[in-house]
């Protein structure tokens, strides 16, 4: 569990795109964490067309339903 939570603190204050299992996609800046949630900044929810919704508040995301996170580059 040290090596996750260490590979965690690194990624704060990065950006990612973020798949949850059910498909849905967001993009923001992961800003907080704890061992149910990931908490992202600066979020836009994103469709499968590609287009975005900018969320107006942060967005905590349940770690089990996350299916994966892409960082982004930018």
């Amino acid at each position: 569990m040290a090596r996750r939570d260490r590979l965690i603190r690194e990624a704060e204050r990065v950006r990612f795109l973020v798949t949850m299992a059910d498909e849905e996609a967001f993009d923001g800046v992961l800003v907080d964490w704890d061992e149910g949630h990931f908490i992202l900044a600066d979020v836009s929810s994103i469709a499968s067309n590609g287009d975005r919704l900018h969320l107006d508040d942060d967005l905590w995301l349940p770690r089990p339903r996350i299916k994966y996170m892409q960082r982004v580059r930018g």
